[in-house]
């Protein structure tokens, strides 16, 4: 499939447009630095590209905010870096040791990601396994809440899933076949706060219930978790956190 773009300014921002026959409104959010449109069916491409006239200034703000984030989210692992872990902002804090062994430690009381490097080490060493140690840690741990907290909501809700599986994405929080009752999460997701993370569960659980994006999947949503909207819009603005 060929990638779409628009232009906006200097910029040509990759987009992905989606038409719903039950969509009422136009909704415009970026995951990762796509932008996402969902409309109507109804509603003509010339009309859209007017509603877009009028965010533009806004459109291209965030996404140069989201470019500049891209920039910094990419972790060398040295001191004074900041990377977030259950929701608090964790220091990044590099130990030089004489053991010819890289080692990753998570202390939490002190908000701090602990790693020892042996001395005299590569740079790209140090980020190629620092980044795979790291990515494996968040999956494992990913994994154990979601095994804990999946359950739990699925007993709440009465909606049953198949089985979960945790993959590195960093483009989308979750989603789910909802024929095969299996739910997908990011093993990111440990960077959320536990209030963020459940919405997203539930989120995949209704969507056992209802396929799209409409106002009983929302009512659903909202029943159990009674600030969804505000959450959702929190994860829409601040995507970009489950980068590195």
């Amino acid at each position: 499939m060929t990638k779409q773009y628009i232009k906006i300014k200097d910029e040509e921002i990759p987009v992905n447009i989606k038409n719903y026959k039950t969509s009422k409104s136009v909704k415009i959010y970026f995951k990762g630095n796509t932008l996402n449109i969902t409309k109507p069916k109804r509603l003509s491409m010339a009309s859209l590209k007017q509603i877009l006239k009028g965010e533009e200034n806004s459109i291209y703000e965030k996404y140069k905010n989201i470019l500049s984030s891209e920039i910094s989210s990419i972790k060398q692992w040295k001191n004074g870096e900041k990377i977030y872990y259950k929701g608090d902002e964790f220091s990044i804090i590099r130990k030089y040791i004489e053991i010819p062994k890289i080692n990753i430690e998570i202390e939490e009381t002190k908000k701090e990601i602990i790693i020892s490097v042996p001395k005299n080490i590569e740079q790209n060493i140090i980020k190629t396994y620092a980044d795979k140690m790291i990515k494996n840690i968040f999956k494992n741990n990913t994994e154990e809440l979601i095994a804990k907290r999946l359950p739990y909501w699925s007993k709440i809700t009465g909606l049953k899933y198949n089985k979960f599986e945790i993959r590195d994405a960093t483009t989308r929080f979750g989603s789910c076949m909802p024929s095969t009752k299996n739910v997908y999460f990011s093993s990111r997701l440990i960077m959320l706060a536990e209030d963020k993370i459940d919405a997203i569960i539930v989120h995949e659980l209704c969507h056992m219930k209802y396929k799209y994006h409409n106002n009983d999947f929302y009512g659903l949503v909202s029943k159990y978790i009674s600030n969804y909207k505000e959450i959702d819009t929190w994860l829409k603005k601040n995507s970009e956190v489950i980068m590195f």
